[in-house]
C-alpha cells in the first residue's frame, strides 16, 4: 500500500493498518537514487501479475460485461526507497478490497467500420475507491506514463462456453482459447485523451516497445489525478477490436495507483424532479443511487438523495405508476459537499378524467334531453331532462365533443376541450336550432302561378291547429274547431319583384271556409298591404281564408326569383258565448317563400 511520505516508524504503522483492512496488492521500488521494479520471473509479466488483475468477461452477443476482482491472497512486496532519512511510500497494484471497477454503456460497431473484418467493442469504466481515509494517486511503480490512476489490459483472450457445462454455482463455465490475431486493444485506450496518448507503454522490463521482442508493453488509460476515499473516478471509455466470429472474450486489467492518507471527505447530494408531460409531477417514485442511497419523490415529484460520497454515481427509478415506463439511468458527478442534479422526464399514458356540462339550444326555454355526447378521446354520455351530461372516464389530451340525436335542423357547433391526466373539464355547448313550432293557430300562406303572368297569394289561419279550452268549438263543413271572427294584419312584400294588383272580391274566387270576400285593403304604401276582414255571428271554424291577393311581376320578378312576405298581426279574434277573445299571442306564423316559375300564358 502507498501512503504519503513521513517518518519511517509512522509510515510503516499506517501501512500495516491498511494492509490489515484490505488485501491490496503491493509492489515496491529500490535503490537510493531511482525507482526500480522487482525482478520478474520468465520472459513476460502476464503470468506473474494475472492473480493481481481484474477479470472482465464480455459477451458480444448479449452486450453483458462481468468484472471480477483479483483472487490472489499474497502481496507482491518490494524494497523501500530511503531519501534524507525518511522512508518512501509503499507502492501498490490495487486489488478487490480497495477497488471496484464499474462497467457500463456497451457498444459494438458494424463489421469493418474501423478495420477490415473487425468489430470494435467499447464500454465505459469507472474506478471506485472502497477505502476510507485513503486516496489513490499517480503510481510510482510501475512507472506511470502520465499523471493519474492507471488502468491497462494485461492480456486478452477469446473464450467459449461449452454447451451443457455448468459450474458448481449453476453458472456457465468459460473456457479460454488462443487469442492470436483475434482480440486487440483499440485506440479507445487513449491515455490522457491527448492525440497519440495511450500508445503501448513499457510498464515493467522492456525499454523499447517498438521491438518485436517486447512483451510487457500495453495500451493504457489515465483516470483522475486522485480518487478520494469512498468516491468514484470520472468515466473513461476503453475498447477492443475483435474478429467478427468472436462471441465472447476476456481481458485482465491492472489498476495501478499509490495510496496516500486523506482527510475526511464531505458527502454530497443528488436532487431533482420526476415528471411526466402527460401526468405532471410523479409522487411516490423510488429513486436509487448506485452508491446505495434511496428515497421517494414528493407530491411535487421532487427528491433528494443525501450523504452521497463524491464520484460518478448512477441514478435509477423504480416503482413508477402503472402506465409509466422507466427512463434510462442518469450518471452524475458528485463533488465533496456539493449537490448534483438529475431530472427525469418519464413517458406515461394519461389517466382518464371527467368532462361535464350542459347541451342547450339557442332558443330560450328549449331543452335538449336525450342527446348523445361523445368525447373524441374516449367516453360518452346522454343528456338528462335539463340537457346536463357527465362523461366519467374520458381520455386525457386535446379533443372535441361530438353530438348525435339532436332535434331535426339543429346544427352542433365545434366543442373543443383539453383534459389533463386525471383532471376534470367543463364544456357547455349551445346548439343552433330552428325555432320550435309552438302550439297555436297556424298562420300560413300559399302562392300560385296564374294566367296572364300574374301570381296570387292566399292567406289563411288554420283554427284547427289549436284548441283553446276557453273557446266553444263550432262545426263548419264537418270540421270542429275554434272560430275566427276578425283578422287585422299587415303584409310586407318585395315590390321590386311584384306589384300589387287587387284582392279577390267574388265569393267563388276564394274557397271556403273564408271570413268574407269583402276584405278591406289598404295598399297606398309600396310593398305594404293592410288587410282587415271579419265574419258575422260566432265566426268561421276550420282553415279559414283571410284574403286572396293578386300580383303582377315587376322588373325583378324574373323566373327563379325568390319572393318573401313578412306579416304583422294587428288584431286576431275569436268568440265564445258571444264574447270576443283576442288570440294574437296564440297565432304562429308559417309564412313560406316562393320561387317565381315561368309565367303562364
Amino acid at each position: 500500500m502507498t501512503i504519503t511520505a513521513g517518518r519511517a516508524r509512522t509510515t510503516r504503522r499506517f501501512a500495516s493498518a491498511l494492509v490489515a483492512m484490505s488485501s491490496v496488492f503491493v509492489a515496491a521500488c529500490a535503490s537510493d537514487t531511482s525507482v526500480s521494479a522487482p525482478v520478474l520471473p520468465g520472459d513476460a509479466p502476464q503470468a506473474q501479475f494475472r492473480p493481481l488483475a481484474f477479470t472482465a468477461d464480455i459477451n458480444t452477443k448479449t452486450g453483458k460485461i462481468s468484472i471480477t476482482a483479483p483472487t490472489a491472497s499474497t502481496n507482491l512486496n518490494g524494497p523501500t526507497l530511503s531519501i534524507g532519512g525518511a522512508e518512501s511510500p509503499n507502492l501498490s497494484l490495487l486489488g478487490g478490497d480497495a477497488v471496484r471497477l464499474i462497467p457500463s454503456n456497451y457498444a459494438a460497431s458494424a463489421v469493418g467500420a474501423f478495420a477490415p473484418g473487425k468489430i470494435r467493442v467499447t464500454f465505459d469504466v469507472i474506478i471506485e475507491n472502497k477505502l476510507p481515509g485513503v486516496r489513490f494517486i499517480t503510481p510510482t511503480w510501475p512507472v506511470a506514463p502520465a499523471a493519474g490512476v492507471i488502468l491497462f489490459p494485461l492480456d486478452y483472450v477469446v473464450t467459449t462456453t461449452p454447451g451443457g457445462v455448468t459450474g458448481g454455482d449453476g453458472n456457465e463455465v468459460i473456457v479460454e482459447q488462443p487469442r492470436f490475431g483475434v482480440v486487440d486493444p483499440s485506440i479507445d485506450w487513449s491515455g490522457t485523451g491527448a492525440p497519440g496518448s495511450g500508445a503501448p507503454f513499457s510498464f515493467f522490463n522492456d525499454t523499447d516497445c517498438s521491438l518485436a521482442t517486447s512483451n510487457d508493453c500495453f495500451r493504457w488509460e489515465a483516470f483522475d489525478a486522485e480518487i478520494l476515499p469512498l468516491t468514484t473516478s470520472s468515466v473513461r471509455t476503453i475498447g477492443f477490436d475483435i474478429d467478427a466470429t468472436v462471441g465472447q472474450f476476456r481481458t485482465r486489467m491492472i489498476v495501478a495507483a499509490d495510496l496516500a492518507a486523506a482527510g475526511a471527505v464531505a458527502p454530497g447530494t443528488i436532487a431533482g424532479t420526476v415528471t411526466s408531460s402527460v401526468r405532471g409531477p410523479l409522487a411516490g417514485v423510488t429513486v436509487t443511487a448506485s452508491s446505495g442511497q434511496t428515497t421517494v419523490t414528493s407530491a411535487t415529484g421532487a427528491y433528494t438523495l443525501a450523504a452521497v460520497n463524491p464520484g460518478s454515481r448512477t441514478v435509477t427509478l423504480s416503482n413508477l405508476p402503472a402506465g409509466c415506463t422507466a427512463p434510462a439511468a442518469q450518471t452524475v458527478s458528485v463533488t465533496s459537499g456539493g449537490s448534483s442534479v438529475a431530472n427525469f422526464a418519464v413517458t406515461c399514458t394519461g389517466l382518464p378524467g371527467a368532462i361535464s356540462g350542459t347541451i342547450t339550444s339557442d332558443n330560450v326555454g328549449q331543452l335538449l334531453p336525450g342527446v348523445t355526447v361523445t368525447a373524441s378521446t374516449g367516453g360518452s354520455a346522454v343528456t338528462g331532462a335539463t340537457g346536463a351530461y357527465s362523461i366519467a372516464a374520458a381520455g386525457p389530451g386535446a379533443g372535441s365533443l361530438v353530438l348525435t340525436g339532436l332535434p331535426t335542423g339543429c346544427i352542433p357547433p365545434a366543442a373543443p376541450y383539453t383534459l389533463t391526466s386525471g383532471g376534470a373539464a367543463t364544456v357547455n355547448v349551445i346548439v343552433d336550432c330552428p325555432a320550435p313550432v309552438l302550439p297555436g293557430y297556424q298562420y300560413n300562406t300559399t302562392w300560385t302561378n296564374i294566367a296572364g303572368g300574374q301570381v296570387q297569394l292566399d292567406v289563411r289561419i288554420d283554427m284547427r291547429t289549436f284548441n283553446d279550452p276557453d273557446i266553444i268549438d263550432i262545426t263548419f263543413g264537418g270540421n270542429t274547431s275554434d272560430p275566427l271572427t276578425v283578422a287585422d294584419l299587415s303584409i310586407l312584400f318585395d315590390n321590386t319583384r311584384l306589384t300589387y294588383d287587387a284582392a279577390a272580391t267574388a265569393d267563388a274566387a276564394i274557397p271556403s271556409p273564408r271570413l268574407s270576400a269583402a276584405a278591406i285593403i289598404g295598399a297606398n304604401t309600396p310593398g305594404r298591404i293592410n288587410v282587415i276582414n271579419g265574419a258575422t255571428g260566432n265566426g268561421i271554424p276550420g282553415n279559414v281564408a283571410v284574403v286572396r291577393l293578386i300580383f303582377s311581376r315587376a322588373a325583378g320578378g324574373v323566373t327563379g326569383a325568390s319572393v318573401n312576405t313578412t306579416t304583422t298581426f294587428n288584431a286576431i279574434s275569436s268568440r265564445s258565448a258571444g264574447a270576443p277573445i283576442v288570440i294574437v299571442p296564440r297565432v304562429r306564423n308559417l309564412e313560406a317563400p316562393y320561387i317565381l316559375p315561368a309565367p303562364l300564358p
